[in-house]
């Protein structure tokens, strides 16, 4: 027999003759195809539901719940059964109920809420008592929107909270131990913030692109816009292209980096100061209330930048005692 015969044949044996043009072996310096994805995503999920302490996700789940009883107690929601039912045709997550709703339902769902939030602050049923509140306050944000241009004056409280309608809440006494049940519902809320804020700007860059930051926009938006509390700073803004074209790109970087801002801890409280900063300036220029915004933002980004071993009612200042207050009631 000659020795062809007796050559294997098998392309990925090393000696074969076809092993040139067989597949070559993955090189020790070089990833696998897709393998950076993967890495990446899987540090985000190791970071996600990574262990946390107890009263870490229970500060930001009274807080956000907190957030969503001001809402409900500081609206007239009543306002709703007023319109015409001809008028309240938008396309919401409530528009299979009927046009005609009982005049005392906007009402009923408040009360509702709120007595769900009265039960995360007791710590009796908390997690039910948060379903509750929720629930009751996303219907009353679709009803209210559902005629005219939509709002978004609450979409951000409803966005965050949907993470923490999964969340289990550590029993008492068990507050300060740690665990993958308590970590991932306050980072999975500040994830939806940093979302929401992100998707707000690329939203103006997907419909008006750079413009609406360097072109005469915010300057036509002050000048069309009414202030109730400092229409001559406005139109003053207005007349100086510069400084509208100054506020709108600084409030566009904003939305765009909020992921970054919220990514690290020592950075989180900055960002509230910042987002603070920028709806003030809304509220003050044309009188549009964010203020859900601005309290959401901190329920959840306050205690996130806090050291993991450290309680936000130790913190000074008046949230930290607020805080305690919350606690020893």
């Amino acid at each position: 027999m000659t020795a062809d015969a007796t050559t294997p044949t098998n392309p990925t044996h090393p000696t074969s003759p076809a092993g040139p043009t067989g597949p070559a072996p993955a090189t020790s310096g070089q990833r696998p195809r897709g393998g950076r994805l993967r890495a990446v995503v899987g540090t985000l999920d190791r970071r996600l539901t990574a262990p946390g302490r107890g009263y870490r996700l229970r500060e930001v789940h009274t807080l956000v719940a907190l957030v969503i009883g001001l809402r409900l107690v500081t609206r007239d929601w009543s306002a709703i059964a007023d319109r015409p039912a001809a008028l309240t045709d938008g396309l919401t997550v409530v528009s299979w109920l009927p046009d005609a709703l009982p005049a005392g339902l906007p009402v009923a769902l408040a009360v509702l809420g709120v007595g769900g939030v009265g039960l995360v602050l007791a710590r009796r049923r908390a997690h039910a008592g948060f379903v509750v509140a929720w629930a009751c306050y996303a219907v009353l944000c679709a009803l209210w929107g559902s005629s005219g241009k939509v709002l978004h004056n609450d979409v951000l409280t409803v966005w965050v909270g949907v993470p923490l309608l999964f969340a289990s809440l550590p029993r008492p006494g068990h507050d300060h131990r740690r665990a993958v049940a308590w970590g991932w519902p306050p980072r999975a809320a500040l994830a939806a913030l940093a979302l929401v804020y992100w998707l707000t700007g690329v939203q103006k860059l997907r419909h008006s692109g750079v413009g609406w930051a360097l072109s005469d926009n915010m300057t036509w938006v002050l000048r069309q816009g009414v202030s109730p509390h400092a229409d001559g700073l406005a139109q003053w803004v207005a007349d100086h292209v510069v400084v509208a074209s100054a506020l709108a790109t600084g409030a566009l970087l904003l939305e765009l980096t909020a992921p970054l801002w919220l990514a690290w801890r020592r950075t989180r409280a900055l960002f509230v100061l910042a987002v603070a900063v920028m709806h003030g300036s809304i509220w003050l220029f044309l009188g549009i209330d964010y203020s859900a915004w601005v309290l959401t933002a901190a329920a959840v980004a306050l205690p996130m930048s806090l050291a993991p071993t450290r309680r936000l009612r130790d913190a000074p200042g008046p949230l930290g005692r607020l805080v305690s207050a919350l606690a020893r009631a």
